[in-house]
């Protein structure tokens, strides 16, 4: 059993000691230090004119470029066999030389892709799926996993209002009990997290009621789990008790109409944050809702492609131990003719994302099992070249499709984990097969054909 597990199954006094040991250790990395300084930086960066950005994001990728040459062996010969030289660089035109990064690559120049001079100590190795489903693995720098993007997410927050660390509720995808009471309280970031594993309405109705009794300044999580709870609220005709300064998503696509609700059962505007799991971009919906503001300093975006939706390739401006330049993460955009919103000179792109699709299950009780939960709970499981795709066929049946050549995942323990999501009273069917069911070239981790 493993650390987590016993962590979850733990009485609620135990859990809170063990969530708020890692709060506290968590919010020194996040807060202390140079946070301050890079949030000032960031937040006065709002206020230059569209033009000093655009300059200033230039400079950053020419001078990562440069870095990328001296620094990178895969840049070093990519750039020389593409006559590609980033010091004589006048214009991001000239990044069309250079081809594209993706995962295959990755993986297979893994080391010939980072800057063995930096002390292990400054970095950490990281593992993502994304939004296709493809399990990657990289190393981030420490000061950009934590203060860097603390300080970039926090200037997001500021434009509606909020400070640091101003009380907020959490429903992620991160499962921290197995028993009630399914909520807990970070006290070291003042964070009310509620568990996006057990949206049943009872459970529902207790999670109202405490964040009526918490009082939070905003709501920041999955927007699956969300637009459950609003849909609760609307059916239910409850009037909150708490005055919402915003709502903000993550991790999954909100459609115009699924975001409708739950600003009309919250009573506040919802938000939807962008990005990718390998931490070389990020970008937010603008207030003024003309698109999404992209954090120049963080990463260079490249929108191609002929049709309607454009791919996204980034290049990553903030990680010195592993940088990609010209990475295809797998996204589709709609690009607009560029701009940026009345009050901050950021520029806008794009208005449109095409992110995670995936379903709702149900698991034998009628409870709903949101696709975040399979999401967290699969990935264990999962290593190089593997993937997989969880399909509800039937009342309490599922098809698990598996793409594992060399038998890598451990089925007997997928099994038992699945019982305890879905129920002991489910039926699985294993299936290994070559490729998986998409959709917009995006990866359907989780699929329901019942319901």
């Amino acid at each position: 059993m493993s650390i987590q597990t016993l962590i979850c199954n733990s009485p609620y006094w135990i859990r809170q000691i063990a969530i708020n040991t890692y709060g506290f250790m968590l919010s020194r990395k996040r807060f202390s230090g140079s946070f301050k300084f890079y949030f000032k930086e960031f937040q006065n960066n709002l206020s230059k004119p569209p033009k000093q950005i655009e300059k200033e994001q230039f400079d950053l990728l020419k001078k990562n470029l440069i870095y990328c040459f001296e620094n990178i062996a895969y840049y070093k010969r990519v750039f020389k066999e593409n006559n590609f030289d980033p010091y004589k660089m006048v214009s991001a035109e000239e990044l069309k030389k250079i081809p594209y990064l993706t995962k295959d690559i990755i993986k297979k120049e893994f080391e010939n892709l980072y800057n063995k001079e930096i002390p292990k100590a400054n970095y950490k190795e990281h593992f993502t799926s994304g939004s296709t489903g493809e399990k990657l693995r990289f190393l981030l720098p420490k000061e950009l996993i934590n203060k860097k993007n603390t300080a970039l997410m926090y200037r997001f927050y500021a434009m509606a209002g909020i400070k640091p660390k101003d009380k907020r509720v959490t429903i992620g995808g991160r499962r921290f009990t197995n028993r009630k009471p399914f909520y807990a309280i970070n006290y070291f970031e003042n964070q009310l997290l509620l568990s996006a594993h057990h949206l049943s309405d009872k459970n529902i109705s207790e999670y109202i009621k405490k964040i009526n009794s918490y009082k939070p300044v905003f709501i920041q999580g999955h927007p699956s789990a969300i637009l459950v709870m609003a849909k609760y609220i609307q059916t239910n005709n409850i009037q909150l008790e708490v005055s919402l300064k915003a709502i903000f998503t993550t991790g999954e696509t909100l459609i115009a109409d699924d975001k409708h609700i739950i600003e009309k059962a919250f009573i506040t505007h919802v938000y939807q944050q962008y990005g990718s799991g390998e931490n070389s971009f990020s970008a937010q919906e603008a207030p003024d809702e003309i698109g999404y503001l992209l954090n120049y300093e963080h990463g260079y975006v490249e929108m191609i492609g002929n049709e309607q939706y454009k791919e996204v390739y980034v290049t990553s401006l903030l990680n010195d131990v592993m940088p990609f330049v010209r990475y295809k993460i797998g996204d589709f955009v709609l690009p607009i003719e560029k701009t940026h919103s009345k009050e901050f000179g950021l520029p806008i792109i794009f208005k449109e994302v095409i992110g995670r699709i995936d379903d709702v299950l149900m698991d034998g009780k009628g409870n709903k099992i949101l696709p975040v939960t399979i999401r967290m709970s699969m990935k264990p499981f999962l290593v190089d070249n593997t993937n997989y795709q969880l399909i509800q066929t039937g009342h309490n049946a599922f098809n698990l499709n598996l793409i594992d050549l060399n038998k890598k995942i451990k089925t007997e323990e997928v099994i038992k984990m699945l019982q305890d999501v879905l129920g002991k009273g489910m039926t699985l069917t294993i299936t290994y097969v070559e490729n998986l069911t998409t959709l917009g070239g995006k990866i359907r981790n989780v699929i329901n054909q019942f319901s």
